[in-house]
């Protein structure tokens, strides 16, 4: 399976199998998509046509994960988001450290009120991890998985 790069969004997986989600999980549903030239999984997923994707709704008591992921690196001290990694190699970064005076110094650019970007080559990266928020949790505590047993 071949991913976009950076992996960000929410993904599911039903089966063992991976699939970006396209909606929130609202009322405990989740509807995923698939870009495959064939159905997926035809006991879940339908065509649509006008977005040329195939489309599925399941509960998410069905999904086994389902997280939302995103990507971060360390560069030149800096915490940061990685918001796109070219074929070239060439890294979008956005700095999340709260010193932007450091940031503008280390060639960090204001885009937008408290966005600072920068793009790098992949090679100055220090670390590069994902993210994964597991937005199952709260469901498994409400269902009581870790309750404490009963003591005798």
């Amino acid at each position: 399976m071949s991913y976009r790069r950076p992996r960000a969004g929410t993904f599911a997986m039903i089966g063992g199998v991976e699939y970006p989600v396209e909606s929130h999980h609202d009322y405990g549903v989740a509807v995923l998509y698939s870009t495959a030239l064939e159905n997926p999984d035809p006991t879940r997923f339908t065509r649509d046509e006008e977005n040329g994707v195939w489309r599925a709704e399941v509960f998410t008591s069905e999904c086994e994960r389902l997280d939302e992921i995103v990507s971060h690196a360390k560069y030149a001290g800096h915490d940061c988001r990685v918001v796109d990694i070219a074929d070239d190699g060439s890294v979008g970064l956005y700095c999340l450290g709260p010193d932007k005076s450091k940031a503008e110094q280390d060639g960090f650019v204001q885009i937008d009120p408290g966005t600072w970007a920068k793009t790098v080559n992949i090679y100055e990266l220090f670390t590069y991890w994902e993210y994964h928020k597991d937005l199952l949790f709260p469901e498994w505590v409400a269902s009581g998985y870790f309750a404490e047993p009963p003591t005798s």
